[in-house]
Protein backbone atom coordinates (compact mmCIF):
# COMPACT_ATOMS: atom_id res chain seq x y z
CA UNK A 1 0.00 0.00 0.00
CA UNK A 2 1.12 3.89 -0.98
CA UNK A 3 2.03 6.19 1.48
CA UNK A 4 0.50 9.64 0.56
CA UNK A 5 2.51 12.91 2.50
CA UNK A 6 0.94 15.94 2.88
CA UNK A 7 3.88 18.41 2.86
CA UNK A 8 1.89 21.73 3.95
CA UNK A 9 5.25 23.80 3.41
CA UNK A 10 5.43 23.07 -0.60
CA UNK A 11 1.16 22.97 -1.31
CA UNK A 12 -1.66 25.21 -0.60
CA UNK A 13 -4.34 24.41 1.96
CA UNK A 14 -6.97 23.36 -0.97
CA UNK A 15 -4.10 21.35 -2.66
CA UNK A 16 -3.67 19.62 0.90
CA UNK A 17 -7.12 19.07 1.07
CA UNK A 18 -7.84 17.56 -2.27
CA UNK A 19 -5.22 15.01 -1.55
CA UNK A 20 -6.84 13.80 1.32
CA UNK A 21 -10.20 13.58 -0.09
CA UNK A 22 -8.81 12.36 -3.31
CA UNK A 23 -7.29 9.88 -1.18
CA UNK A 24 -10.14 8.81 0.50
CA UNK A 25 -12.37 8.60 -2.30
CA UNK A 26 -9.24 6.50 -4.17
CA UNK A 27 -7.46 4.67 -2.18
CA UNK A 28 -6.11 1.51 -4.35
CA UNK A 29 -2.70 1.56 -5.60
CA UNK A 30 -4.19 1.04 -9.26
CA UNK A 31 -6.55 3.92 -8.66
CA UNK A 32 -3.90 6.99 -8.97
CA UNK A 33 -4.61 8.42 -12.49
CA UNK A 34 -8.32 8.38 -11.12
CA UNK A 35 -7.33 10.16 -7.99
CA UNK A 36 -5.04 12.64 -9.77
CA UNK A 37 -7.79 13.60 -12.33
CA UNK A 38 -10.24 13.93 -8.70
CA UNK A 39 -7.40 16.27 -7.10
CA UNK A 40 -7.51 18.50 -10.25
CA UNK A 41 -10.91 18.76 -10.12
CA UNK A 42 -11.16 19.04 -6.64
CA UNK A 43 -8.41 22.16 -7.05
CA UNK A 44 -10.16 24.13 -9.51
CA UNK A 45 -13.66 24.13 -8.09
CA UNK A 46 -11.26 25.23 -5.06
CA UNK A 47 -10.09 28.18 -6.97
CA UNK A 48 -13.53 28.85 -7.86
CA UNK A 49 -15.05 29.25 -4.75
CA UNK A 50 -11.86 31.44 -3.74
CA UNK A 51 -12.60 33.37 -6.33
CA UNK A 52 -16.45 34.15 -5.42
CA UNK A 53 -15.35 34.34 -1.86
CA UNK A 54 -12.70 36.67 -1.94
CA UNK A 55 -12.70 38.84 -5.28
CA UNK A 56 -9.68 40.61 -4.51
CA UNK A 57 -7.85 37.83 -4.15
CA UNK A 58 -9.00 37.06 -7.45
CA UNK A 59 -7.76 39.80 -9.66
CA UNK A 60 -4.16 39.47 -7.62
CA UNK A 61 -1.42 37.31 -9.22
CA UNK A 62 -1.54 33.80 -7.75
CA UNK A 63 1.05 30.62 -7.88
CA UNK A 64 -1.18 27.99 -9.78
CA UNK A 65 -0.62 25.12 -11.29
CA UNK A 66 -1.99 25.08 -14.86
CA UNK A 67 -3.89 21.98 -14.92
CA UNK A 68 -6.20 22.99 -11.93
CA UNK A 69 -7.73 26.07 -14.52
CA UNK A 70 -7.89 23.90 -17.57
CA UNK A 71 -10.07 21.02 -16.79
CA UNK A 72 -13.04 20.85 -18.82
CA UNK A 73 -16.17 20.51 -18.07
CA UNK A 74 -16.16 17.17 -19.51
CA UNK A 75 -13.97 16.42 -16.69
CA UNK A 76 -15.22 18.10 -14.22
CA UNK A 77 -18.51 16.28 -13.99
CA UNK A 78 -17.04 12.97 -14.91
CA UNK A 79 -14.79 13.55 -12.03
CA UNK A 80 -16.86 15.02 -9.37
CA UNK A 81 -19.99 12.68 -10.46
CA UNK A 82 -17.69 9.40 -9.33
CA UNK A 83 -16.49 11.20 -6.15
CA UNK A 84 -18.88 12.31 -4.44
CA UNK A 85 -20.34 8.62 -4.53
CA UNK A 86 -17.35 7.54 -3.68
CA UNK A 87 -17.23 10.06 -0.41
CA UNK A 88 -21.04 9.20 0.39
CA UNK A 89 -19.97 5.54 0.79
CA UNK A 90 -16.73 6.23 2.56
CA UNK A 91 -18.54 8.37 5.30
CA UNK A 92 -20.83 5.67 5.26
CA UNK A 93 -17.79 3.12 6.35
CA UNK A 94 -16.36 5.66 8.74
CA UNK A 95 -19.86 5.67 10.50
CA UNK A 96 -19.12 2.08 11.05
CA UNK A 97 -16.03 2.39 11.92
CA UNK A 98 -16.64 4.76 14.35
CA UNK A 99 -19.75 2.50 16.26
CA UNK A 100 -17.30 -0.65 16.16
CA UNK A 101 -14.64 1.49 17.94
CA UNK A 102 -16.90 2.96 20.41
CA UNK A 103 -18.28 -0.70 20.75
CA UNK A 104 -14.69 -1.85 21.98
CA UNK A 105 -13.69 1.10 23.81
CA UNK A 106 -12.19 0.70 27.41
CA UNK A 107 -14.00 3.03 30.55
CA UNK A 108 -11.29 5.17 31.26
CA UNK A 109 -12.06 4.82 35.11
CA UNK A 110 -12.23 1.62 35.29
CA UNK A 111 -10.00 0.14 32.73
CA UNK A 112 -12.71 -2.44 32.34
CA UNK A 113 -14.63 -2.95 28.75
CA UNK A 114 -17.66 -0.80 28.06
CA UNK A 115 -20.87 -2.23 28.52
CA UNK A 116 -22.36 -2.00 25.01
CA UNK A 117 -23.55 -4.95 23.27
CA UNK A 118 -20.97 -6.21 20.31
CA UNK A 119 -21.78 -5.02 17.12
CA UNK A 120 -21.04 -6.41 13.86
CA UNK A 121 -20.06 -5.38 10.29
CA UNK A 122 -23.84 -6.39 9.12
CA UNK A 123 -25.40 -4.81 12.12
CA UNK A 124 -23.56 -1.69 11.66
CA UNK A 125 -24.46 -1.27 8.22
CA UNK A 126 -27.93 -1.65 8.69
CA UNK A 127 -27.69 1.95 10.52
CA UNK A 128 -26.04 3.59 7.28
CA UNK A 129 -28.06 1.59 4.60
CA UNK A 130 -30.36 4.40 3.89
CA UNK A 131 -27.09 7.30 3.35
CA UNK A 132 -25.96 4.29 0.82
CA UNK A 133 -28.34 4.06 -1.81
CA UNK A 134 -28.33 0.30 -1.20
CA UNK A 135 -31.10 -1.87 -0.38
CA UNK A 136 -29.37 -5.05 1.21
CA UNK A 137 -26.99 -4.82 4.16
CA UNK A 138 -24.46 -7.20 3.03
CA UNK A 139 -24.08 -5.28 0.01
CA UNK A 140 -23.19 -2.04 1.74
CA UNK A 141 -20.71 -4.69 3.55
CA UNK A 142 -19.01 -5.97 0.17
CA UNK A 143 -19.54 -2.82 -1.86
CA UNK A 144 -18.54 0.02 0.65
CA UNK A 145 -16.71 -1.51 3.86
CA UNK A 146 -14.50 -3.40 1.73
CA UNK A 147 -13.81 -1.48 -0.67
CA UNK A 148 -13.09 1.72 2.32
CA UNK A 149 -10.67 -0.70 4.10
CA UNK A 150 -7.66 1.04 3.01
CA UNK A 151 -8.35 4.07 4.66
CA UNK A 152 -11.18 3.05 6.74
CA UNK A 153 -8.75 5.01 9.87
CA UNK A 154 -8.92 8.04 7.35
CA UNK A 155 -12.72 7.76 6.85
CA UNK A 156 -13.74 7.33 10.61
CA UNK A 157 -11.39 10.18 11.77
CA UNK A 158 -12.82 12.59 9.33
CA UNK A 159 -15.82 11.51 9.64
CA UNK A 160 -15.96 12.42 13.64
CA UNK A 161 -14.07 15.77 12.81
CA UNK A 162 -17.46 16.53 10.58
CA UNK A 163 -19.50 15.47 13.56
CA UNK A 164 -17.91 17.44 15.93
CA UNK A 165 -17.72 20.36 13.96
CA UNK A 166 -21.15 20.41 12.38
CA UNK A 167 -20.32 20.40 9.26
CA UNK A 168 -21.60 17.39 7.17
CA UNK A 169 -19.58 18.18 3.32
CA UNK A 170 -15.66 17.15 3.54
CA UNK A 171 -14.93 18.60 0.03
CA UNK A 172 -16.22 22.40 1.45
CA UNK A 173 -14.57 21.46 5.18
CA UNK A 174 -10.97 20.50 3.96
CA UNK A 175 -10.34 22.24 1.05
CA UNK A 176 -11.28 25.81 2.03
CA UNK A 177 -10.65 25.94 5.50
CA UNK A 178 -6.81 26.45 7.47
CA UNK A 179 -7.49 24.34 10.06
CA UNK A 180 -9.80 25.78 12.40
CA UNK A 181 -10.37 24.26 15.62
CA UNK A 182 -13.67 22.19 16.34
Amino acid sequence: MAVHLIDFRRITVYEAGASLISVLAYPGDREEELRASAHASLCHNALRVLCAIEPDWALSPQPIKPIYALRTLRELKQDLRTLQRRLRDRMAAGRMAIGLLQAAVASPATGHQARRPRLSINQMARLVIDDTGEQIPKNVETRIWRASLPVIHIAAAVQRYLQLSGRDMPEETFLLNRGESV
